[in-house]
């Protein structure tokens, strides 16, 4: 710092953090508030699928079909930017992405406090490929954000399974069944399970199977954005 010069300080520097979609100051968060107001916020979802519903409680293709957990949260629709921030994310490596998705969920969900994060995790055969796992990743500030534990080591898929990107709803269930297994760090918890979006609820049904087996109390699925149209898939 040259001689007269005032230092601006570390808050007035963090608020000078530019936003991840327009590059005007943002602070921490990583997005301004007029962007973040634009994103495609779903608003009120059925509370077994996440799909947008004006009524409370769940809608006409969840009623009386089983599911294993006992929300599920999405609030962005699969759209832009949403489809490419996780793109870019998942796929080119852009780790800052994910971290801010992850506080977008985060701040959504302040009032479903679990007692515990899962992340969706990955084989360690797509993890060496990837080289990170991107539900893990988005579920570090998902955690932060509610100062709950996150148990990233407390389930582990146990084969290797196909990409499910294009695949049916039962194709994706069936290749998804038995896959995962969890420990008994979960047991008697209530655990949000987190992944970057829900499509069809194959693997959220399929983990949440294996956490409900291990002893946990209840499961949620979250996910920062909502893809497909129809209802999820049953257990």
């Amino acid at each position: 710092m040259s001689a007269g010069r005032v230092d601006d300080g570390p808050w007035l520097r963090l608020s000078r953090w530019p936003c991840e979609l327009c590059g005007t100051p943002a602070g921490p968060a990583g997005i301004c508030a007029p962007c973040r107001a634009e994103l495609p916020w779903i608003g009120p979802a059925c509370r077994l699928c996440a799909r947008p519903r004006d009524a409370p409680g769940p809608c006409a293709g969840c009623r009386g079909a089983p599911v294993p957990w006992r929300r599920a949260i999405a609030p962005l629709a699969w759209r832009f930017p949403v489809d490419a921030l996780v793109g870019r994310f998942k796929y080119g490596g852009a780790l800052h992405y994910g971290a801010l998705l992850g506080r977008l969920l985060g701040d959504h969900c302040r009032a479903h406090r679990p007692d515990a994060i899962v992340p969706v995790p990955l084989h360690r055969s797509r993890l060496l490929e990837r080289g990170f796992n991107q539900a893990q990743e988005i579920a570090r500030p998902v955690a932060a954000t509610l100062r709950v534990p996150l148990l990233s080591r407390a389930c582990r898929r146990t084969r290797a399974t196909p990409p499910q990107a294009g695949l049916a709803a039962a194709q994706r269930y069936q290749n998804l069944a038995g896959a995962f297994t969890a420990g008994p760090a979960v047991r008697a918890l209530h655990i949000a399970m987190i992944d970057d979006v829900l499509t069809t609820g194959s693997t959220a049904a399929a983990l949440g199977v294996a956490l409900l087996d291990a002893g946990a109390a209840s499961v949620e699925a979250w996910a920062v954005a909502r893809g497909g149209t129809g209802t999820l898939s049953r257990t």
